[in-house]
C-alpha cells in the first residue's frame, strides 16, 4: 500500500464542491484550452489551491467519465506542489481527454490561466 506525505494527498478541502464557487470561476476571465482541457481559474483568499473537474456525459458511460475525472484529480495531486497557489480551478474535459496524458495538460494550462488572474479580485 502506498504511503503519501500530508502536501501529496488530495483532501477534502482542496475540492469545489458549490455551485457558487463553479460559477464565480467559470464567470473570470482567466482561461486557457488545447485540445484535451479546458481550464477556468480564480484567485481564492485561502492558502491552497481547489480543483473542480466537469465531464460532460458526451464524453461516454459514467465508467468511462469517472475514469477521466480520477485521471484529471490525480494529475493535480501528483503536481499540486508545483503550480501556482491560492487558485480555485475548473477543469472542463474534451473528448480527446479519453485516450490523452492528462497531466501534462493539465499543468501546463493551470499555469498559463493563472497568468492571466490578477492578484486580487479588484484588479
Amino acid at each position: 500500500m502506498a504511503t503519501f506525505t500530508p502536501s501529496e494527498r488530495f483532501l477534502k478541502r482542496e475540492r469545489l464542491r458549490l455551485r457558487r464557487d463553479f460559477a464565480r470561476v467559470l464567470s473570470g476571465k482567466c482561461k486557457a484550452a488545447d485540445a484535451v482541457l479546458v481550464v477556468y481559474a480564480a484567485r481564492n483568499d485561502l492558502t491552497f489551491s481547489r480543483i473542480g473537474i466537469s465531464v460532460s456525459k458526451r464524453l461516454g458511460n459514467s465508467v468511462r467519465r469517472h475514469n477521466i475525472k480520477r485521471r484529471i484529480r490525480e494529475a493535480f495531486r501528483k503536481s499540486k506542489a508545483d503550480l501556482p497557489g491560492r487558485l480555485d480551478i475548473v477543469c472542463v474535459a474534451k473528448p480527446a481527454a479519453a485516450g490523452e496524458d492528462v497531466a501534462a495538460s493539465l499543468r501546463k494550462l493551470i499555469v498559463k490561466a493563472a497568468c492571466q488572474c490578477p492578484m486580487n479580485e479588484s484588479d
